[in-house]
């Protein structure tokens, strides 16, 4: 078995495949202490593991007792696409990873790849299998909060889609200004994507992407399992 660890900013989630990419379990943690993760991994049948580290809580690798390989990925882990970006030792474990899931589950396909979680990371990944490099913004609790915390009178709102795509009440304008900025940046950069690489794909993580996902007009693939089935890939091309 094979366990792949996203270890993000706000919670950790774990998944442990069998050798064919099949998921056989899952787990997600919150909090600072990880003693709820190392027991739940005890219990698992796993030879292998690797992790992903793009918060700042680190787990303790000693821990974790494996009969094969542990990975820690970084920007020297040999990988199965091939990464162009200025700064290697910079780029976010989560995005390589989801870049490594895209490639894997949709091959011969170029695509923007997104990872709606704290941040909106954009990826653009060749059907090559060569990661350009992408962008990144705030996720949408993030521009919610920011809105409400960097200002004196805006309130805190909750996410949702106003009728109106210009809104009527501040509620309604700061919903579209999240919610619907959001979509409009995806389509923005997608197409840009399109006029320099013709045909683009999108496919989208993380845990606001089925909410982002319906009010997407392009096609859309929704892959909750991205970032730990590009783990898996990355493990299995190492073993």
């Amino acid at each position: 078995m094979f366990l792949c660890i996203d270890n993000g900013n706000s919670r950790t989630k774990c998944a442990v495949y069998n050798v064919q990419g099949e998921i056989i379990a899952t787990g997600i943690f919150t909090g600072d202490s990880f003693s709820d993760l190392y027991k739940w991994i005890e219990k698992q049948n796993v030879i292998h593991a690797i992790i992903s580290t793009t918060g700042n809580k680190m787990i303790d690798t000693s821990l974790i007792k494996l009969s094969g390989k542990l990975i820690d990925l970084s920007h020297e882990t040999p990988l199965p696409v091939q990464i162009i970006y200025s700064t290697p030792s910079t780029l976010g474990r989560d995005r390589i990873a989801a870049a490594c899931g895209a490639h894997a589950l949709h091959p011969d396909q170029n695509f923007l790849v997104i990872d709606a979680g704290t941040c909106m990371t954009i990826d653009l990944l060749l059907a090559t299998g060569v990661y350009l490099g992408g962008n990144i913004a705030p996720g949408l609790q993030m521009r919610l909060r920011a809105m409400h915390e960097q200002t004196a009178r805006l309130p805190f709102v909750e996410a949702g889609w106003p009728e109106l795509d210009f809104g009527d009440s501040t509620l309604h304008a700061l919903q579209n200004g999240a919610c619907l900025g959001m979509v409009l940046e995806i389509e923005g950069y997608l197409n840009l994507a399109r006029k320099a690489y013709g045909d683009v794909s999108v496919v989208i993580s993380g845990g606001d992407s089925a909410f982002l996902a319906g009010k997407l007009e392009s096609r859309i693939f929704v892959e909750p399992e991205l970032v730990t089935q590009g783990l898996f890939q990355i493990l299995s091309f190492n073993v």
